[in-house]
């Protein structure tokens, strides 16, 4: 298939392993853009959000250009990772049979005004199964759980396991997780953050030597993930019950992840031999130390996980189901 896709350009990014896997798999790809226009910097991208939920019909004009450009490339359908392509796009690319689908990759909180369930697509994913019941139960919209990936190409066991004798977190640190480190710090785990920093609102809440000062990609980032006693994937609040991209990422590069409970989790990786589970902060401390007393149990885990990840959990193995709906 020719599949255009739709998506920001971050390297690593979801749209990008995404687009990397199809071309393996023996697909043609077309990057289409974004639903977003190029930020010129934070202030001019907050200014352009607000006025795009605003005034819908300025969205709907932006994105006739993707329209456009899946029409001028002949893409036989569409996957965009942005749930906020206007209904009037996908309607356009429908009535031109071009058929869509949305893998949505965010917690609930960033359903927006959730436009896309008004939207004609031909398939819509979500990486949680209560979102998912819900939609079909109620509105019996086309909608299917589809949990994130890893990629093997990038996300695989690099460098020497355990070497850097601290709990990582590679991501952004929003208020939630903040708080989260600033008790494991005030408990005595070892940490270091890698990732944009926190916004200068934040204060002294988390000393600032703890941040590596970056962020990091592809081998890089599995290499960090690898050479950590474990990394930390603590879950953005309104992950009901799903889970997120880093638990893939990390433990196809053979981390020993502290990942919180969701209803999901056991489904996809054994338990306490694959990732660590943590409920509270009590656990999430005794599970730290355990693991950074234990590196051999700690690469053991890590070592478990790369297997599971790459055998069940790769996007080489998740997007069949899509180019089934969009076939």
């Amino acid at each position: 298939m020719h599949v255009g896709l739709i998506g920001g350009s971050r390297p690593d990014g979801f749209q990008e392993n995404i687009g990397d896997s199809l071309v393996r798999m023996g697909h043609r790809v077309s990057y289409l853009g974004s639903t977003a226009p190029t930020r010129t910097g934070p202030l001019d991208g907050k200014v352009a959000a607000l006025a795009r939920s605003a005034l819908p019909g300025l969205a709907t004009r932006f994105h006739q250009r993707l329209v456009k450009a899946a029409l001028d490339l002949e893409c036989d359908a569409v996957i965009t990772v942005q749930g906020d392509l206007s209904p009037e796009a996908v309607l356009a690319l429908r009535r031109n049979g071009v058929p869509a689908a949305l893998w949505f990759p965010d917690a609930v909180c960033n359903l927006g005004r959730q436009r896309m369930l008004v939207a004609p697509y031909r398939a819509l994913f979500f990486k949680d199964p209560l979102l998912v019941q819900r939609l079909r139960d109620t509105l019996e919209l086309p909608v299917w759980y589809l949990p994130q990936a890893c990629n093997p190409r990038w996300h695989r066991p690099l460098g020497e396991a355990g070497a850097q004798r601290s709990v990582v977190v590679v991501g952004n640190v929003y208020p939630s997780r903040l708080m989260l480190l600033r008790r494991l710090h005030e408990s005595g785990i070892p940490l270091v953050v890698y990732g944009a920093r926190a916004a200068g609102w934040q204060g002294d809440l988390l000393p600032h030597q703890l941040h590596a000062g970056h962020p990091v990609f592809r081998e890089d980032k599995a290499r960090v993930f690898r050479g950590a006693a474990a990394v930390l994937n603590n879950l953005h609040p309104a992950e009901m019950h799903g889970v997120n991209l880093r638990l893939f990422e990390a433990t196809a590069a053979g981390a020993a992840v502290l990942c919180e409970r969701r209803p999901v989790l056991g489904d996809l990786f054994d338990l306490d031999t694959e990732v660590v589970p943590f409920g509270d902060v009590a656990e999430l401390v005794g599970r730290a130390r355990e693991l950074l007393e234990s590196p051999d149990r700690a690469r053991k885990i890590g070592d478990e996980a790369s297997l599971r990840a790459h055998a069940e959990h790769t996007y080489e193995h998740r997007l069949p189901t899509i180019l089934e709906k969009l076939t």
